[in-house]
């Protein structure tokens, strides 16, 4: 794995840039988000972002890394894109800093909501 270090007012937002493995409409070099054997009585996996180029591509993703958890859990992972309404972009980012949920596949649609509540949170 490599690792791009760049100066954050946030140190515990880290970029990892992994070499692709599988094809890309497999989504299985995501796994690595979800530890295998991860179960409920585990500590949740760290929250994370990925992004994507294409809003089907990230919800694709989303629906690969549910079914990498319990289905108990499987709703803690969701995408985030254009065609959300307002309301769910806000509740979703709140979700993500409360790790209500743990992991958003999105486009670049993310960086443009509300970040400066993400920065702030940041400890």
């Amino acid at each position: 794995m490599t690792f791009i270090r760049h100066s954050t007012d946030c140190p515990n937002i880290k970029i990892g840039v992994r070499k692709i493995k599988y094809a890309l409409n497999s989504y299985a070099d995501l796994a690595f988000l979800i530890p295998e054997g991860w179960n409920t009585e585990d500590p949740p996996p760290p929250k994370f972002l990925v992004f994507f180029d294409d809003i089907q591509d990230a919800i694709n993703a989303a629906w690969y890394l549910c079914k990498c958890l319990p289905v108990e859990c499987s709703n803690k992972i969701k995408w985030f894109n254009s065609d959300m309404t307002s309301t769910y972009k806000e509740m979703e980012l709140d979700n993500l800093i409360s790790s209500e949920t743990w992991g958003l596949c999105t486009t670049d649609l993310f960086g443009m909501v509300r970040l400066d509540v993400i920065q702030h949170k940041c400890s």
